[in-house]
């Protein structure tokens, strides 16, 4: 009996001293160690090899479509809009009433005016008889005189004020949409609508200084509309006398056709320059370049990681663009996969590419 407790004792015992080490176990390690560090995931690419080749005797620039003409239409007079014609989408003439605002107050001046002119016409004609005749002196004809002047320029104020009350086309033109109603109070802060020269248009680019030399006046572009696969001819007729020192760049417009309506005003075109002459460049895909926060950028294969680099551009095309600095010859340039892949990130090239 004894001896089967002493058993027990013994077991209890060695069950609360494994108790008391598991309790008391150290910790440290658990506690320094953080979670596991998440590998980067890796991105499959596609690459291309920059290679020196001769590059095509024009450029590529991107510019924007504008009408001829364009006005944003305001009232030189506050009211409310007694009378309008606008033809949303429509063609008018220059000088057609657009905006009409209640002149009844102004007109009511006027009639009181054209009285007075009247009668002041007529003491103005006895003066000057009786001035004639020796029965007046000259200062009190003349202050009949300025009585009629003065009122006839009162005449001349109020017949300017009632046509600051219309609102008339400037030019040719077509209306965009209005901002108005018919009672709407108006005042000249409030946008009553557009109006657009469609045909010509113009566009407007810039290329880099380098090339100001190849923009003269009267030169022939032609050019792609966003969403059309149709070329347009555009001739040089103006080209800033001066380049623009934050970009580099210098600008110029350009006269459109457009007698069809067929091109529309803010479109985002893509304009060919031709430069007479080729080079030898590094061009890689158009897609191979990312957009940084302290310009361009692209990543370079090199021992399974993605290096990012910062790139001077050149000459662009429709596909490619030519890389002037940042690359060299048969460095290996990610053209797929760009938007996954970040600085240093593990990659791997797509079965294509290997």
């Amino acid at each position: 009996m004894k001896l089967f407790r002493l058993r027990n004792i013994v077991i209890i015992a060695l069950i609360g001293l494994l108790g008391a080490l598991y309790y008391f176990k150290p910790t440290s390690a658990l506690q320094t160690a953080g979670p596991a560090k998440k590998q980067a995931p890796v991105v499959t690419v596609g690459i291309t090899v920059a290679t020196p080749k001769q590059v095509e005797s024009k450029i590529l620039i991107s510019g924007t479509l504008l009408a001829y003409r364009e006005a944003e239409l305001h009232s030189e007079a506050s009211g409310n809009v007694t009378n309008f014609t606008l033809p949303e989408g429509q063609l008018v003439k220059q000088g057609t009433l657009l905006v009409k605002i209640n002149d009844a107050e102004l007109q009511a001046q006027l009639v009181k005016n054209a009285e007075q002119i009247r009668h002041a016409e007529e003491v103005e004609a006895r003066q000057k008889a009786l001035l004639a005749r020796g029965g007046l002196s000259k200062e009190e004809y003349e202050a009949a005189l300025n009585a009629l002047n003065i009122l006839k320029s009162e005449k001349q104020l109020l017949q300017a004020q009632i046509a600051k009350t219309e609102v008339r086309a400037p030019f040719d033109g077509v209306i965009g949409l209005k901002s108005i109603t018919l009672g709407s109070y108006i005042t000249p802060a409030s946008k009553i609508v557009s109006i657009i020269q469609p045909d010509p248009m113009k566009l407007e680019c810039s290329v880099p200084e380098k090339y100001s030399s190849f923009l003269k006046k009267g030169s022939v572009l032609s050019f792609l509309s966003r969403g059309s696969t149709k070329r347009f001819k555009a001739s040089i007729y103006a080209v800033d006398p001066k380049i623009d020192l934050s970009t580099r760049t210098i600008a110029f417009r350009a006269s459109v056709e457009n007698s069809n309506g067929e091109l529309t005003s803010g479109s985002f075109i893509e304009v060919e320059l031709p430069i007479g002459q080729t080079h030898e460049g590094l061009m890689v895909p158009t897609e191979s370049v990312i957009p940084d926060i302290k310009g361009q950028k692209v990543f370079v294969y090199k021992s399974g990681k993605a290096q990012a680099r910062p790139i001077v551009m050149g000459i662009r095309t429709e596909k490619e663009v030519e890389i002037v600095k940042g690359i060299e010859a048969g460095d290996t340039v990610i053209t797929k996969g760009t938007k996954q892949v970040k600085a240093n990130s593990p990659v791997v090239l797509a079965p294509e590419t290997r």
